[in-house]
């Protein structure tokens, strides 16, 4: 069965920002089927148009989640509403709890606490990436995010909210 992955990029952003499309290739060049779909109403994104599209996608055992910033948090909202477990996810500079002023677009995603108890029995497995100087998600995210899902956590030395990611260590963490 081919491995499937699916990319949900960040709050105003699109499928061509970033290194999203690049990666998309370089996955697909390996063999797998990739989607990196331009999320809803970005510019002010509703949790439950967010989730829907990760539903739309039909994730599986073999399938990869990565959730780039506040793809994290929606990928943590659709693990509380299944029953069956996604493979892997991988969650980049991903916020887990408000960040303050200038982010209140993004409040209905994190205005709630997460079920973790639910999300870990969703998926396999859990990487989470972080910066050591993100200026949008602090370390101290990232290092929660691993703790509340006994994931493997990877710090990166570097502070531009990942605009741009190593790929051969993603791809590592994807294989």
């Amino acid at each position: 069965m081919r491995k499937r992955v699916l990319i949900i990029h960040g709050w105003e952003s699109n499928s061509r920002e970033h290194w999203f499309l690049e990666e998309k290739e370089r996955l697909e060049k390996l063999g797998y089927e990739v989607v990196v779909p331009d999320m809803p109403n970005t510019l002010h994104p509703q949790k439950e148009e967010w989730v829907q599209v990760i539903k739309n996608f039909h994730p599986d055992k073999e399938s990869i989640l990565i959730g780039y910033s506040l793809g994290g948090p929606t990928i943590l909202r659709y693990l509380e509403e299944i029953t069956e477990k996604v493979g892997k996810c991988i969650l980049i500079a991903s916020p887990i709890k408000k960040l303050g002023s200038g982010y209140e677009g993004i409040e209905n995603f994190l205005e709630t606490d997460f079920d973790w108890e639910v999300i870990k029995k969703s998926c396999q497995k859990f990487i989470v990436f972080n910066q050591t100087e993100d200026p949008v998600v602090p370390l101290q995210h990232g290092k929660d995010l691993a703790k509340y899902l006994n994931a493997e956590l990877k710090i990166v030395e570097d502070n531009d909210h990942f605009d741009k990611i190593d790929f051969e260590l993603l791809e590592k963490y994807i294989k």
